[in-house]
């Protein structure tokens, strides 16, 4: 029995101190919102853009490369402004992510056919894609925490006038220690 006291005297300080640093990880919810104009006299549009999330995002900025992972797991998309044409709608569009000088380019979400109208001021959630959000994620989580976004997309009838939103939420893990 005292032996078997004097082993866990001296491997319960090997678990204790291992497992300290992961019980000073800091979890925050995360969410930034990206801005896309359309304007097309034809029935397709693209747009791409790099975006700096630690100049955007506090969460980000305060623990900058003390952050361990972000995890990204909802996308939301709607129109603020829309230069109605009666009757118009997506017959496809998607949003990718690539690394700030457009290299890796990574599908997140398609979204399906719907009338544009019903995108005006109303929040809809698409399906994303895992492997666009994990590279999303990884991008987020490194320094810089740049990249680039890239959104396309037709509609049945021209001209394109709409802003558009898109809303990516999930999660932060960080550890002040790092």
């Amino acid at each position: 029995m005292k032996k078997l006291l004097i082993i866990a005297v001296l491997v319960l300080p090997f678990f204790l101190f291992t497992g300290c640093k992961d019980l000073l990880d800091v979890e925050e919810d995360i969410s930034f919102t990206i801005i896309i104009d359309a304007n097309s006299q034809q029935e397709s549009f693209s747009n791409s853009r790099v975006y700096d999330l630690a100049a955007n995002v506090d969460v980000i900025e305060e623990y900058g490369s003390k952050i361990k992972e972000v995890s990204i797991s909802r996308v939301d998309v709607w129109l603020s402004t829309l230069l109605p044409v009666e009757g118009q709608r997506f017959t496809g569009g998607s949003i990718s992510v690539s690394r700030p000088d457009g290299s890796d380019i990574t599908h997140i979400a398609s979204h399906p056919q719907i009338l544009l109208q019903n995108l005006l001021n109303n929040k809809t959630s698409i399906t994303p894609d895992s492997e666009g959000l994990k590279l999303l994620g990884q991008l987020a989580a490194d320094p810089p925490h740049r990249f680039q976004v890239h959104t396309q997309g037709t509609v049945n009838e021209g001209p394109i006038t709409f802003t558009m939103h898109i809303e990516f939420t999930g999660k932060m893990v960080a550890n002040p220690l790092n």
